[in-house]
Formats: structure tokens, sequence, C-alpha cells
């Protein structure tokens, strides 16, 4: 005796993997209802892992979705020895879509636009950023930046430091100029060799021709911002000893940040550099951002398998700040004349991608098929269909999660519940 639950049950399953056959069977008032044919084997416990969001993304092994990179949940199903089929019979098939929700569409050719809405993160431009570091090993006072997130100006005084090293190079540097003034223009590469070297240890300029100027060493040794920016990793304090190889701070300059947008694995196949996008963040809903995708990272995201792209974005009222989400839209332009169907209808086991087709003569068939660029909730179709067939799009797809099943098959059972009468095992095809 085989009952709605029943068919319910066994059309979950269909779904997944092999299943015994469904077919339409009289009940005592003469209405059709289908019913589950007995397969060829014992039925058994199969677990797969099911996207909550995607319930057409099934997997054989744990992991995240392709789409929206959620983790699967897993899920147990009975299944069969047998290859999925399922009948309906003369009269009867309209009845059973409308008692069941099945819903079918035709494949036809149409439009794809490239289209990608993700998030991303902004980041601080890499190549704008200089990392400050003293010259020479001393010690620091008059430290003028106190902590991080503080804007400067290039030119700013950042600290002063006193380091035996650079006094004994201005000592030289003075020396040479000595020289100069008494043996003459013969002293200038000794000169311009004393010059260099404060140069490299770190002293502005300014600094080198007031020494000269004034005849005098300095002591404690004025460094100046070398570029307007935001004070970030800052470590250092007054009084410390400092050491070359010691990062005090850094400077990044915000007037053009990164934005690292993520694709999910189901568009990084049309993923190129060029890509225009739009960006707007929940912070300024009236603004909008553009750019261009001009580096795609070379790995994916361990968990999400997600492709991480950078586009630079100019930012010169610095209204986006480092570390915030924002909404990424990625165009790639239309592709005309291809076949597709909705994502929908796709059942996705991770070996295979299938569809359920509905025959001429009232039957519904599963077959392979394989997919191409997906977008928008349509993918396009290579092989496995041809324009005008018509396949399932709702119904077969009853797996959401263990809880939407539920409330799936007592709203299906409601209906009929009081009503329903015990089916015939007689089968007719």
């Amino acid at each position: 005796m085989k009952t709605r639950r029943q068919f319910l049950s066994g059309m979950i399953s269909a779904v997944l993997s092999g299943v015994p056959a469904l077919a339409l069977a009289d009940t005592a008032d003469g209405k059709k209802l289908m019913t589950l044919s007995p397969g060829k084997g014992d039925d058994k416990i199969l677990y797969k892992y099911v996207c909550p969001m995607h319930p057409q993304i099934v997997r054989d092994h744990p992991g995240t979705c392709p789409i929206c990179g959620m983790t699967l949940v897993k899920q147990a199903f009975k299944a069969s020895e047998e290859a999925p089929k399922i009948f309906a019979g003369q009269g009867g098939a309209s009845g059973t879509k409308q008692g069941f929700a099945i819903r079918t569409t035709k494949v036809q050719k149409t439009t794809l636009w490239k289209y990608i809405p993700t998030f991303g993160k902004v980041v601080a431009d890499e190549s704008k950023a200089v990392h400050i570091h003293p010259r020479a090993s001393g010690w620091i006072s008059d430290l003028a930046v106190r902590s991080n997130g503080e804007s400067i100006k290039k030119g700013q005084l950042l600290y002063r430091i006193y380091s035996p090293e650079i006094v004994s190079a201005e000592q030289d540097l003075l020396l040479a100029v000595q020289n100069r003034k008494r043996i003459g223009r013969s002293a200038d590469s000794l000169v311009q060799s004393a010059e260099i070297r404060l140069s490299l240890l770190g002293l502005d300029n300014s600094v080198i021709r007031k020494i000269e100027k004034t005849g005098k060493t300095i002591n404690q040794v004025p460094i100046y911002a070398p570029q307007d920016g935001v004070v970030s990793s800052l470590i250092v304090q007054d009084g410390m000893y400092v050491q070359p190889q010691t990062e005090l701070m850094s400077v990044a300059d915000l007037s053009s940040v990164w934005i690292e947008a993520e694709v999910m694995p189901l568009q990084q196949s049309w993923i190129k550099d060029g890509l225009t996008a739009d960006i707007s963040t929940e912070a300024y809903p009236s603004r909008k951002w553009e750019g261009v995708i001009d580096y795609i990272y070379p790995v994916t995201d361990v968990a999400s398998q997600a492709l991480k792209v950078r586009l630079p974005v100019e930012n010169k009222d610095l209204a986006l700040k480092p570390n915030m989400f924002v909404n990424v839209a990625i165009y790639g332009g239309p592709k005309h004349n291809t076949l597709a169907i909705p994502l929908s209808a796709v059942i996705d086991d991770g070996h295979e991608k299938r569809v359920v087709k509905e025959l001429d003569n009232g039957e519904f068939q599963v077959v392979k098929v394989v997919t191409g660029m997906e977008t928008q909730g349509i993918v396009e179709i290579y092989s496995g269909l041809d324009e005008g067939d018509r396949i399932v799009v709702s119904g077969q797809f009853l797996l959401d999660s263990e809880s939407q099943i539920q409330s799936n098959l007592r709203k299906l059972m409601s209906t009929s519940s009081a009503s329903e009468k015990p089916a015939h095992t007689d089968h007719q095809h």
C-alpha cells in the first residue's frame, strides 16, 4: 500500500541517486496516484552533503557551496542500485504534476549576461605603503605619532633619534667641508661622499644643509614623513632603543585603495583582467565607485574555494576605509544565442550533472548534461538537451535542509490526509 508520504520519500531519493521506478496506480475512487515500483536491490542508507540555500548542489563529501560558499549539510537518504526512472501513466500526468507542484519549462536559446554579484573588502594599496625603519641604531625621542590611524602629511616630523653612527657621519661631513675650504674644489668628491652617506642614514637634505651652514653636528636628528598617509603598525615609544631591522611604523597612502573581491567557482571560468565592476557600501548608500580588475590572485581560498580579484579604486575623500566590506558587481558583457536553462533544474552530485526531461508520452527521463557559464540563476547547456525540450524545474528538489524537508512533507500531505484512500499495488504503465 503506497501513500503520498512514501511517494515523496522515494522522489527525494530519486533525485540524488538510483531508485526504483515511479508509476501511476489506480485508487479506489478511480483517481491516479504515483507509486514506487520495487527495485532489484535492497534499499540502503546513502549520505550526501547538500547546500541549505541551493539544494541542487549535492556532494559525496564535505565542502562548501560553489555558488554561495555556505558549508554543505550532511543528509541521509534511501538508495537502491537501480538507475532513476520516472513514469506517468496515460491520463494521469497533468493531475500528478498539479498535485505535487511539478513545473516544467522549455529549453531555449537566449542571451546570457556575464554578471557576478559578490562582496569584497577594502585594503590599503600596498604599492603606496611605506615602512619606516631607522637607518642606524639609536634612541628615540620627541615621538610625534602616538597611535595607529593618525593622519600625517608629507614632511611632518615623525620622531628624533640619537645615533652615535649618525653623529660620526656628521663629523666626517664637517671635516670634508673644512678640507674643501683649505685645498679648494679638489675636495668636492669627499664632501659629496659624506652627504650621500648621511642621506642613506635617513637625514633629510634640509638637515644636511643646516649642518654644513652652521658647522655643528645635530645630536638628535629629526626624521620626517616621506608621504601623506595613515599610520599603522606603530610599535615605537619615546626612549626606546631601536635598530635598522626594527619596523617603527607604516604609512599607507589611502588616496587610492584596493578592493579585493571574492569570485565563487561557478563564475571563475570567464574572469579576466580588464573587466569593470560597480562598488557600493551600506555606509554610503547613495554613492557608487567604479573599478577595473587589474590582478587575479593565483590561489583560491582553502575553505570556500573562492578566487580573489583586485580592483584599484580612487579614494580622494578617504570615504573607503581599510577592512570595510563592500558590494561588488562584476560585468563581463553578453553571450548571444546560447542554449540555457534555469540553474535550479540542474542536479549536481559532484560527479555529474543531470536534469529531468519530460517526454512526449508523459514520461520523465533523467538525462546527463554538460553545463557552461552560469549567471543570474541561468546556466548554459553544452550537451544533453536540445532546443525545445521540456525539463522539470520544480517538484523534485525537496532538499533544502532536514527541517525544510519535513515542512514540505507535512504541507503536501495535509491537503489530502482527510480523503486519502489506500492505493492498489498493481502498476499501470
